[in-house]
């Protein structure tokens, strides 16, 4: 479909995300793999804000906390945890078909060690240009792009952190390094 007023190809009417049914391309994949990251993450703090809230009149700090993970909190997380994984399932499977491909590949994120290059390839190999099998191509929406390229900023800073996290613990002569300064520049030691 081709919308001559934009001059942009125009959204199919009957194109639901949370449907199986259509196309994702990368950024569209990612920007709606990072709007359920932060639903996801909003839901687990409501559930725990909720269930410490009914649980702060307890004295006892263990008893507390096992009380929180247990009983609603329980059911609630499990079932926040099932809609998530249904909607990374959807949402993998209309990026699937942007590559031209069955949904049912989707299965081998459930290989452990598979899935990490399953995952890498459905990230980054390009969609096909044309409409394919599944459809028409389907172009990302503004908000769609920003979101994909903060959680892209995002997973970049991470690993940043991670690799100077893993540095620093690597390396035992920086372990001393405060220690010792503390030493040279105070007269105590």
């Amino acid at each position: 479909m081709f919308n001559p007023e934009t001059s942009s190809p125009a959204l199919p009417v009957d194109d639901h995300p949370l449907s199986p049914n259509g196309r994702f391309n990368r950024l569209s994949y990612l920007g709606w793999y990072g709007l359920l990251s932060l639903l996801c993450m909003a839901g687990f703090l409501g559930i725990f804000a909720f269930a410490g809230f009914f649980n702060m009149n307890q004295d006892n700090v263990d008893t507390a906390i096992l009380s929180t993970f247990s009983g609603f909190s329980v059911f609630a997380l499990i079932a926040l945890w099932l809609v998530a994984f249904y909607c990374q399932i959807v949402f993998m499977i209309r990026r699937l078909h942007d590559l031209n491909k069955t949904g049912w590949l989707s299965l081998l994120v459930l290989v452990p060690i598979l899935q990490f290059f399953f995952t890498l390839y459905v990230l980054l190999a390009p969609g096909t240009p044309h409409r394919n099998d599944y459809g028409d191509v389907r172009p990302s929406r503004g908000w769609e792009k920003l979101l994909a390229w903060i959680m892209i900023l995002v997973t970049l800073l991470m690993m940043f952190g991670l690799f100077t996290f893993a540095y620093y613990f690597a390396s035992p002569d920086l372990w001393d390094m405060p220690t010792q300064m503390i030493q040279n520049t105070t007269e105590y030691f």
